[in-house]
């Protein structure tokens, strides 16, 4: 097959050709005890959408004689990958008609080869300014919930650039796992792939979050309608970096006031406040303000209710709103105020898990949900969603020549901010309308604290 996609990137056109497509099948069939495979109540819930990550690497140094070909990477990369299917089985599967289980009957994942027309430096040296881009090496592979009856739920591209170095791309439906599931698994497969691993059927991870959380179904009579704000707007992203010496003025200056604060909630808090300043540059005074908070549950639950082990594949994290609401109009909290209310929404919503049965975390998740939605309807309050993959192994996902340069998500279409480990601190993704981004680059925290890539 060929198949030719361009966009321009800064003025330069960027070509990528798909060459070749290939359904990668688990290495050893799925024995029959385990062709069903149980969604939970929170899977039912998650995004109608794939999540892709895409992985930035190096070419191939010349000590490593056997992967000097693109073949020989694509052979490699492959091989592996059938091997890590035999464990993370149900991404070889397609979802049941009903939509509450996966069938696991090894029907395999979609692998894409591909090269694109530009060196790796370039591209990177232009992405930064301009990360819109980066979504032409996602596979063109449309796996939407409502379209996944009898389709594959993973799709990998594996594209070359010319000289050498790679893009690869790993694009999972929502509805199979959460972000820590996904960068398992891509950590997982460069392990084999690297050899680090004699026995894939070793790897640990639960599959029965179904088993302990089962899908509900009358669930979506329970939720209210919405969707996150700026699906009418144009919608402009930048990344700001925060090296570890701002993080830890950030974190000096919040330490004065309260106990110790992490690197997460300092960035969060001040983006978060940033944003609020932008609004009431805008509107002339402050306004109520909901950050949508994800939290991973691996490792809070009740021991009784969920087993001591819960290092679950699937979705097991909580969305929850904390809600700021402003005491004066025209002031700034300080930032210790917005690091206290994060902490405390979310040592609430732990301590009511930590002792919670499956159907009151249920009800929990359920309450949480709507209040957000809530949130997305008001008019009069503006609501940010928020995610961090920071202190996942993202940067650590070495195939056997080299870890990644640079890990990287796609934008998306409406106002929402994301988190990740950088080489020297913390890389920030912020999606925003046009006009308040024009705002947030000039404010004062961001010009003081963050850097935007050269």
């Amino acid at each position: 097959m060929s198949q030719i996609t361009t966009q321009n990137l800064n003025g330069t056109c960027i070509q990528i050709e798909i060459l070749n497509e290939k359904l990668i099948k688990p290495s050893l069939p799925t024995p029959n005890h385990l062709n069903s495979y149980k969604l939970s109540f929170f899977d039912q819930i998650a995004p109608n959408f794939a999540v892709p990550l895409l992985y930035f690497y190096p070419p191939v140094p010349p000590e490593n004689s056997h992967l000097q070909r693109d073949e020989e990477v694509h052979k490699q990369l492959q091989n592996s990958l059938s091997e890590v299917l035999t464990k993370f089985y149900p991404l070889a599967g397609r979802l049941s008609e009903d939509g509450t289980s996966i069938e696991c009957l090894d029907q395999g994942v979609i692998y894409l080869e591909a090269k694109v027309n530009c060196q790796l430096n370039e591209f990177l040296d232009k992405a930064y300014k301009d990360s819109d881009p980066v979504k032409i090496f996602v596979p063109p592979i449309r796996i939407r919930l409502a379209e996944l009856p009898n389709r594959p739920m993973i799709a990998i591209q594996a594209t070359m650039f010319e000289h050498g170095g790679l893009a690869l791309a790993v694009q999972v439906v929502h509805t199979l796992g959460d972000g820590f599931s996904g960068c398992a698994i891509t950590d997982e497969w460069a392990k084999v792939s690297r050899m680090e691993n004699g026995d894939v059927r070793n790897l640990q991870f639960r599959s029965d979050l179904g088993e302990v959380f089962p899908p509900r179904d009358n669930i979506f009579e329970m939720i209210k309608k919405g969707r996150p704000r700026g699906y009418e707007m144009k919608i402009a992203t930048r990344f700001f970096m925060f090296d570890e010496i701002a993080i830890s003025k950030l974190k000096e200056n919040v330490n004065k006031s309260m106990s110790h604060s992490s690197r997460v909630e300092v960035v969060t808090a001040l983006i978060w406040r940033s944003l609020m300043r932008v609004v009431r540059l805008r509107q002339g005074h402050n306004r109520p303000s909901i950050l949508q908070f994800a939290i991973n549950l691996r490792g809070r639950g009740s021991p009784k209710v969920v087993g001591e082990d819960q290092n679950f594949f699937g979705n097991f994290y909580l969305d929850i709103p904390i809600k700021y609401v402003p005491s004066h109009s025209n002031q700034d909290p300080e930032l210790h105020e917005i690091v206290t209310l994060i902490r405390n929404a979310k040592n609430k919503v732990l301590s009511e898990i930590a002792n919670a049965s499956s159907e009151e975390i249920f009800s929990i998740l359920i309450e949480s949900l709507n209040q957000i939605r809530e949130g997305y309807n008001d008019d009069e309050i503006d609501l940010y969603p928020t995610s961090s993959l920071c202190r996942f192994p993202l940067n650590e996902s070495d195939f056997g020549w080299a870890k990644p340069i640079w890990v990287s998500r796609v934008n998306v279409p409406f106002q929402m901010f994301f988190l990740m480990d950088s080489k020297n601190g913390i890389e920030a993704r912020v999606c925003l309308n046009e006009d308040d981004m024009i705002k947030l680059e000039k404010d004062v925290d961001i010009v003081e604290f963050s850097y935007v890539p050269k």
